[in-house]
């Protein structure tokens, strides 16, 4: 992202499918720029998620959704995905800064499924990366979606029947599964090895991982 990209993240410009009033700081010609190049970067997420998903759910259902935060975790652009999912997105960017604080660098991709940090249930996956502009931390980009399984008492992780929420499956409180662009072998040994379907799930996550890429290789030229 470009300066002028950095700077409409930093003054919370939140980008809608409705027209909005632009920022003082920025001159509406910018604005409409930085807004549409916005929108077509969570549009190419979620086309990225469903072209390369091994998952029905994903690529069938469209039970998902993407989007990017500013650096306070507030909703800067979405896709039209399951709209429940981009109302934990701030909760969820928000336990990611309170886990890890000034511990975020370049290249981390964190995942999350915590219900007490602001997910839904053990089933639905948040993947969460930085974006830095000039070494600077300006956004998030992150996408929630639900797995076929994360272990837990039956097939599917939804037990009708479940008392404790260890019966829903595998938790995952906000941890790197990916530093320096570099995955973290230990943390998907411990998915692999937690979950009935390892390759749709491997496969999924690696998938998610690429979509919040997206945002990093995307230039803004005004």
């Amino acid at each position: 992202m470009t300066k002028t990209a950095a700077t409409l993240a930093e003054n919370c410009v939140t980008v809608s499918r409705s027209p909005r009033v632009p920022s003082a700081s920025i001159d509406p010609v910018t604005h409409e720029i930085i807004q549409g190049k916005l929108l077509s970067v969570v549009d190419e997420m979620a086309i990225v998620m469903t072209k390369t998903s091994m998952s029905p759910v994903i690529y069938e259902v469209l039970d998902f959704a993407c989007g990017i935060c500013n650096a306070q975790g507030e909703l800067i652009a979405q896709t039209n995905g399951i709209t429940l999912f981009t109302g934990t997105f701030a909760a969820q960017i928000r336990s990611v800064i309170d886990r890890f604080g000034s511990s975020i660098f370049p290249g981390d991709v964190i995942v999350t499924n915590d219900p007490f940090r602001g997910g839904t249930h053990a089933c639905d996956l948040a993947i969460v990366r930085p974006v830095y502009a000039e070494s600077k931390l300006i956004a998030f980009a992150i996408n929630v979606a639900h797995w076929l399984d994360v272990g837990g008492s039956i097939p599917g992780s939804l037990p009708p029947d479940a008392t404790s929420i260890f019966q829903e499956g595998l938790r995952l409180p906000c941890v790197k599964i990916a530093e320096n662009d570099q995955l973290v072998e230990s943390i998907v040994e411990i998915i692999r090895e937690n979950v009935r379907l390892p390759e749709m799930a491997i496969s999924s996550g690696l998938c998610r991982m690429v979509t919040t890429s997206l945002p990093m290789s995307s230039t803004v030229t005004v």
